[in-house]
Formats: structure tokens, sequence, C-alpha cells
């Protein structure tokens, strides 16, 4: 049995790089506005953002909005805030945004993901939950690592705080929910998000926690198209991918699906961990790599090691030889980019 400090559910992410961020006496002692503290712009305004939504102030959230800054809570905490953004996300489209945790993370709960329209944004202004994903009209990303719905709790990736990048994409022709942590994908959490194009759905943030801080630094929303897809399918192929970067009739429409493979940076801190895709395919079972896109089905019986963080951590497609072997297509030379781009761009090229 490890020791409590050496449980993968007590280890917390390190941060998406290595720019200064207030501690807890600072952000405390501060008289103006709290994102001023911070100069970290790493990662922010990727070109390809359409920036389709803004956060929606209202006064039944204890939340201090400007612009893209969400202060919670901003003299004291009694309860939980539930902010969310200004437009519902369209159907049809695939929506991504991500979100930078400018200050500690502490208290019940801090939570990222979506709701509709249905959503009670002071149903628990004197209640300190876990708001996001309570019941059947949200589904929340808590910063202990867990996803929720229908007041279920399930494991899904690590604990994040304070200089973390999250990153929330949601299909809505496939009604899939996924969630990324400094720009690795975690694998789809949900599978069950309302495809109904008369149900409203909304991006959502709540936190318990006084004067915690959160910066809206990405979004985009992209229709759902064949060239999408493909583009889709490529991102599970990182070698592959950078060299269809390189060919200049391609370099626009990888700029509006920057989304579907993020850049990734890591703090010097966690550099020594650092995995590529290739690598973290290997440390997980071909079970879980099988069984990893249903993990959070309901109907879903397999039974998964829930301790495994890898099993979430990669999107590696397998492939199967002509001997029936199964072969990972990032591991192996055998896949050319031409071969791929026969594969998915005949339409384009």
């Amino acid at each position: 049995m490890l020791p409590l400090s050496d449980r993968p559910e007590d280890l917390c992410t390190n941060g998406f790089c290595d720019c200064i961020f207030p501690n807890s006496i600072e952000v405390t002692s501060h008289k103006g506005l709290i994102p001023d503290l911070v100069k970290c712009r790493c990662g922010e305004d990727i070109d390809g953002n359409s920036r389709p939504w803004r956060w929606h102030p209202s006064e039944e959230s204890d939340a201090l909005i400007s612009d893209r800054d969400i202060v919670f809570h901003p003299t004291f905490s009694q309860g939980t805030a539930i902010v969310r953004g200004d437009q519902p996300l369209k159907p049809g489209m695939v929506h991504f945004w991500e979100i930078r945790v400018i200050t500690a993370l502490a208290g019940t709960d801090v939570m990222f993901g979506i709701g509709t329209e249905n959503v009670n944004l002071g149903q628990f202004k004197f209640h300190f939950v876990s708001a996001l994903g309570t019941n059947a009209q949200s589904w929340g990303f808590s910063y202990s690592g867990k996803v929720q719905h229908c007041g279920e709790q399930l494991p899904y990736g690590q604990k994040f705080s304070q200089g973390c990048l999250i990153g929330v994409q949601l299909d809505r022709t496939r009604g899939h929910l996924e969630f990324y942590l400094n720009r690795r994908a975690l694998g789809v959490a949900y599978t069950n998000v309302p495809m109904d194009p008369d149900v409203h759905i909304y991006p959502m943030v709540c936190s318990t926690a006084a004067k915690s801080v959160i910066r809206l630094i990405n979004c985009t929303s992209q229709p759902v198209t064949l060239q999408l897809r493909s583009f889709q399918a490529l991102s599970k192929q990182p070698q592959i991918l950078s060299e269809l970067r390189q060919m200049p009739g391609l370099k626009g429409i990888l700029r509006s699906y920057w989304f579907l493979a993020p850049p990734v940076r890591y703090s010097r801190r966690s550099q020594e961990n650092e995995l590529d895709l290739g690598d973290e395919a290997v440390l997980s079972s071909s079970k879980l790599r099988l069984g990893r896109k249903h993990k959070y089905r309901e109907t879903d019986d397999a039974n998964i090691d829930e301790e495994d963080l890898y099993a979430n951590a990669h999107k590696i497609p397998v492939r199967r030889n002509d001997s029936g072997d199964e072969e990972s297509g990032a591991g192996t030379g055998a896949t050319s980019v031409h071969d791929l781009c026969d594969e998915y761009f005949h339409y384009l090229l």
C-alpha cells in the first residue's frame, strides 16, 4: 500500500509554465484586482480562436467578472458561486475552451464543465457543495481530479491547482464531453450530453473558495465537417501531424483546428516526468486502450483500474496488421504521411 503522500490521487499536477503566481498572503492582502497580480500570458490568444462567448455577469452569483477573469467570493465565501457563459454552445459544432487557474485552489470544490439552461446559478449560494454534476442538468470536472454527473463522482485525472490550464471539449453532434489538463487529453469523460438542438448548454465554472480566480484564455467553436473529423483522426498521430503542418496548403486549415492537438509546454519542474504520446501508449495495457473511450458510459461494465492515470492520458489509435497483432500508429514507422493523406485528405489534395 502506498504512503498517503505518494498515492496518485494525492499528487498535484505542476503548472503549465514557470511563471510566478501570487501566494495566498499576496492574494488576501491585495487591495486591487487580483488578476492584476499575474503577468503570465503563456498559451493565451492562440491564432485561430473565434471567441463565440464570454462570461455572463449574474446577481445570483457571488462573483466579480472583469472581461475574461472571474474572482469568486471577492470578500468572503458563504457558499458556492456558479458562473456560466453568455451564449449557449450551438448544436452541430465542436466547442473547445481553456481556463487558466490564477490562484491556489482549496476548499470544498472548484469545478469546470457545462450545464443546461435549467441550472439554478443561485441554488447553492449558502451551501458548500460540488455544484456541477449534482443532478442531470450539469457535468463537472473537479480540482480533486474527479468528474461528476447525477451526483456520482468518478476518478478521472490528477489533482490540479494554481498555474494549470484546464481545457474542455464538447462535441454536440456526438454528445461527448472531454477534459484536458495542461493541454493533455484525459479521455472522453461522458457520452450522454444532450444532442437535441432545443437543449441549450452553457460553459460553466463554480467555486466555494474565497478570492479564487480563473481566466478564460482561449475559446473556439467549429462546425462538424468531414474536414474536422479527418483532422480529429490525425490528431492521434503527432508525428504525421507535424509533417502536415509543413504543407503550405494545410497550414491555414490546421490553424482553425489547433485545439485538436494544442501545443504543449511543460514547466521545468515537470520536464523530467515528460512523456510523449508514444511513450504513454506503452504504459497502458491493450485492454485499457480499447476500453478508454467508454470508461464512463453508463452501460459499460468493464473492470478498469481507477488508479491508472495513463488510461485516459493519451489517444493512440490501435491498428491491426495482417497477422492480427495490434500495433500503435504513433509507435511504428510503417504509416507514412502519404498513406494518411490518401486515407483522410484525398478530398483536399
